[in-house]
């Protein structure tokens, strides 16, 4: 039954990041990317925001489950780790020990 939730038409992922990185400024002053990966529950976008020395994000307010008809999950990551790790376009940065 879980997965009839998750069922249905969904956004363009083009569509679904260009919202997500409008309406991010609504939910949070920190730094933030949107990203897309797949797990055992499917595809899904990710926003992963910098949580400040405090320990965890600061929220305005809080996404829901289902953005766009796509399952929505918000990952919290020190500060810096998103230059560090990410492209501004959300695609992970090659690092040294993936060249190899």
């Amino acid at each position: 039954m879980a997965n009839i939730f998750w069922a249905g038409p969904k956004a363009s992922k083009t569509e679904v990041r260009k919202s997500l990185m409008e309406d991010g400024v609504e939910h949070t002053d920190n730094r933030f990317i949107v990203s897309f990966e797949v797990d055992d529950g499917g595809p899904h976008v990710v926003f992963r925001v910098e949580r400040r020395d405090s320990g965890s994000p600061t929220w305005k307010k809080e996404f829901p489950i289902k953005y766009k008809g796509w399952r929505l999950l918000t990952i919290s990551h020190p500060e810096g780790y998103l230059e560090l790790f990410f492209n501004q376009d959300g695609t992970k940065r090659v690092t040294r020990g993936d060249q190899a």
